[in-house]
């Protein structure tokens, strides 16, 4: 190759992927109608969104049922054991299924000529790692 020829530009008809209204092509972005050029994004990251209210309020709960307890214990005979354990395993079971029935959202974010803008969104852990591939292979070669 000649250091000297300026580079070629890249296909536009090189897809890296083409899902669910995502598409990612040697030059383009495209997600949910917005359109970035693969070239100008920069320091591209991913960060978590925020936790699920449910899974934060289940939460409080379970150490709202551990403070109780622990208040009442020297007074609780053996219903009122069961009972307790009954809501600990209850309020237990809540935040765990809320845990894994509603991940915290993945966001992924770039520099876009000089912005910080948020380029793409998702719950979905297996897409969101498909889009962050391609778009990584989309910029080693092109970009």
């Amino acid at each position: 190759m000649d250091a000297t020829q300026p580079l070629a530009r890249p296909p536009d008809n090189v897809t890296f992927l083409d899902r669910n209204g995502i598409r990612i092509t040697g030059c383009w972005f495209d997600a949910s109608g917005v359109r970035f050029a693969v070239r100008d994004l920069r320091q591209v990251w991913s960060v978590s969104g925020p936790v699920d209210p449910v899974v934060t309020n289940a939460a409080w709960a379970i150490g709202l049922v551990l403070v109780i307890g622990g208040l009442t214990a020297p007074y609780l005979d053996l219903s009122g054991w069961i009972g307790l354990g009954l809501v600990f395993t209850i309020t237990v079971t809540i935040c765990l299924m809320a845990i894994r029935l509603r991940p915290r959202p993945r966001e992924l974010w770039a520099r876009y000529r000089g912005f910080a803008v948020q380029i793409y969104g998702s719950d979905d852990p297996v897409m969101f790692n498909q889009v962050c591939r391609a778009l990584n292979r989309a910029r080693q070669q092109y970009g």
